[in-house]
């Protein structure tokens, strides 16, 4: 019981009843050291203690008698040395000995000259004067003794118990505010580990433990002995105290703080620890553990119940602050899969598609290996098709595997997620169909679209973990997004095939025409496509410009059999009818739903880059940047191909022309793009063979002057 903190309160009473009482009056701890000053001495006492051989004797007596009475739990009479008599009565408060009260310098008779001489004799205080002070010593009767002392006794008990309750009333207080402080630190961070190291850290200072640690129990399976260690403090800088799993599954078992003994630290031996529950609503979400007290203390009864509290408060800040953890958690899980959504939604590439799937889930889920496996309907087997991880040599190894019974043959028949927690204690038939060593714990999820079953979408990990709901179900909407994406790229794929061949048909319907222009539009498309390349245009644009080669004389379809196959010159007449083809193609291609940027190329590839083309006059970059690079790749076909009256020009020449006709006919840009390209991808399109051309004389001519050759052909 701790009275002492008031004791000039103490001082106070006493030395006020003794005087009304005339008795001396002294407050001593129960092992007889004095609490209070001795007060109201008689003057008898008071020569005796102003002698030290007096004062000692005096000291032993009082502590021998308030020891007597603390044993005996009651009041004990005593007579002294000197003959006077003192009663020793134990202060008892919340029924614990709190100190004794020690009342006396009377005497039940008067004292004996005898004694009072011998008494001088042993002290060296002068007789004579020894003798005058005794006579002044007050007799009382023993009855009178008992009831004063009494009276002094409970007037001592009763200040002593307000002064008690007076405590506990400022410790109730002190409490409290420890823990509103408690409260606002801890909830001071929405972070979890910053909250639990700061709400740690105020624990050690309030209780003046040496470390400790605050541990989170895990979500999906309360009591369970996993935890995820939040924070752990020991001095300099050592790793904290981590309890057994033992003592961290009795706390979320059974609510209740937990002592024991860290043995832990072999420097200082056993250690006094205590383990108390972090609650929420009455359910333990982790464990607050603290280890060591000044003078190896033990952690009171009192002290667990506050630390327990302490707990709740704690338990609820890092609740929220695993609460607000999750939601940033499922907020960037949500915006990553807005993120791969738009590239697999937005894409027809399947190799696209499936790098930014693959990514998504390695970077959400944080997992090492991430795998695309597809069905070959052909042959059963699941061929790998995207990976995330796996090394060279396993992807040779494994890249075809047969999916009966094993874990992938599992998730295609039953169309369910497998998860896997830890392969190495997992009790099951079905296993990998390969061996992993490194590969421990595992999710395994369909791929398919509509009814269809496409493959499967695999992540591993390398240790054993326990996958939350929310990482299967991301990896299940990853899937299906994947599943109907690449049947989308599929289809487009078809789509786009179909297309193409529809395209060639016209081109070639086109030529049917005439023998001597077959292959030129192919060739124009595949060069115009390869210049596209060689400048840095997307691949939508190198399609589209190589659409527009194959169309660009499309419109010639339109002209009239006699003025396309005549072997003589035109008239102005059959010349206008001539240069009409770019519009009428463009006018053909329009109402068949052709890109614009097809058409537009289709239109415009006979502009001069320096004006005075047709069917527009457009010049420079007016002109569509397709139809600029048309124009080039048309002219060299035309003059690389023989003609009846002249021999096909080699390339060199060709390339010269294009060079000395840059910026009148053709963009400087493009032919600079042109000539880049690689001479043998070239010889393989046909580019430079001698390729017969329709046999009127002047379809090709050459207008020579000092600014520009211009090249008009009935096929360019």
């Amino acid at each position: 019981m701790q009275l002492y903190g008031e004791l000039k309160y103490l001082q106070k009473l006493q030395e006020t009843m003794s005087r009304a009482l005339g008795l001396s009056a002294l407050i001593a701890y129960p092992d007889g050291r004095p609490l209070t000053e001795i007060t109201n001495l008689c003057s008898f006492c008071a020569l005796i203690n102003n002698n030290p051989e007096g004062r000692a004797r005096c000291a032993a007596s009082r502590a021998a008698s308030v020891i007597t009475a603390a044993s005996a739990g009651k009041a004990v009479t005593h007579t002294c040395h000197a003959g006077l008599v003192h009663l020793a009565t134990p202060l008892n408060v919340a029924g614990e000995l709190a100190a004794v009260l020690v009342g006396g310098s009377v005497a039940l008779q008067e004292l004996a000259k005898e004694a009072v001489l011998q008494l001088a004799r042993e002290t060296g205080i002068g007789h004579e004067e020894l003798l005058a002070a005794a006579v002044k010593v007050p007799v009382w009767s023993e009855e009178r003794l008992l009831a004063a002392t009494g009276m002094m006794q409970a007037v001592a008990e009763t200040v002593a118990r307000l002064l008690y309750t007076g405590q506990e009333l400022q410790k109730k207080v002190n409490e409290l505010t420890a823990l509103f402080e408690f409260s606002k630190t801890v909830s001071s961070s929405l972070e979890v580990a910053e909250a639990a190291r700061q709400g740690l850290e105020a624990v050690l200072r309030l209780t003046g433990a040496a470390g400790g640690s605050v541990l989170m129990l895990d979500e999906a399976e309360p009591g369970s002995a996993t935890a995820e260690v939040a924070a752990a403090l020991e001095p300099d800088n050592g790793p904290g105290i981590i309890p057994a799993g033992e003592i961290i599954a009795a706390v979320g078992r059974e609510a209740a703080a937990a002592h024991f003994d860290d043995e832990k630290n072999a420097a200082e031996g056993k250690r006094p620890a205590v383990a108390v529950p972090l609650t929420v609503g009455g359910r333990v979400t982790g464990v607050l553990t603290l280890v060591g007290r000044p003078g190896g203390q033990h952690f009171t009864g009192e002290e667990t119940v506050f630390l327990t509290t302490l707990g709740t408060a704690l338990g609820l800040a890092l609740e929220n602050a695993r609460l607000f953890r999750r939601v940033q958690e499922r907020a960037a899980m949500l915006e990553r899969l807005l993120e791969v959504g738009q590239v697999v939604s937005g894409s027809f590439d399947a190799d696209r598609i499936i790098e930014a799937a693959l990514s998504g889930v390695r970077d959400v889920l944080g997992a090492r290996w991430c795998i695309l496996r597809l069905l070959d309907e052909k042959t059963g087997d699941l061929v790998l098709r995207g990976n995330v991880g796996m090394s060279p040599g396993l992807q040779a190894e494994t890249g075809r595997i047969r999916p009966d019974g094993n874990l992938l043959g599992e998730v295609l028949q039953k169309g369910e997620p497998v998860v896997v927690e830890d392969l190495a204690s997992t009790v099951t038939s079905a296993r990998l169909p390969y061996s992993v060593p490194e590969v421990r714990a595992l999710v395994v999820v369909q791929v398919k679209t509509g009814g269809k079953i496409l493959g499967t979408l695999k992540i591993y990990s390398p240790v054993p973990r326990r996958w939350s709901e929310e990482e299967v179900e991301y990896l299940v909407i990853i899937a299906s997004q994947l599943g109907l994406a690449l049947e989308n790229a599929r289809l487009y794929s078809s789509l786009r095939k179909y297309y193409l061949n529809v395209v060639q048909a016209l081109a070639a319907a086109l030529e049917a025409r005439d023998v001597y222009t077959r292959g030129h539009s192919l060739r124009v498309a595949k060069l115009a496509r390869l210049c596209a390349r060689i400048m840095g245009l997307s691949a939508g644009e190198q399609e589209q410009v190589y659409m527009a080669g194959l169309l660009h004389d499309i419109g010639k379809i339109g002209v009239r059999e006699n003025i396309l196959l005549k072997p003589g010159p035109l008239t102005p007449e059959e010349r206008k009818e001539m240069q009409g083809h770019p519009e009428m193609g463009a006018r053909i291609l329009e109402p068949a739903g052709f890109p614009v940027e097809v058409t537009a190329a289709v239109r415009h590839h006979h502009e001069d880059y320096g004006g005075g083309g047709y069917p527009d006059g457009l010049s420079g970059e007016e002109i569509p940047l397709l139809a600029r690079i048309i124009r080039v790749a048309d002219a060299y076909d035309a003059m690389i191909s023989a003609r009846p009256y002249r021999k096909a020009l080699t390339p060199d020449h060709a390339f010269n022309e294009l060079k000395r006709c840059a910026g009148s006919q053709f963009d400087p840009r493009v032919v600079e793009a042109f000539l880049r390209i690689p001479r043998s991808e070239m010889e393989d399109i046909g580019g430079g063979r001698n390729t017969p051309v329709s046999p009127w004389r002047n379809s090709l001519f050459v207008q020579a002057s000092a600014v520009t050759v211009r090249f008009r052909s009935k096929t360019s």
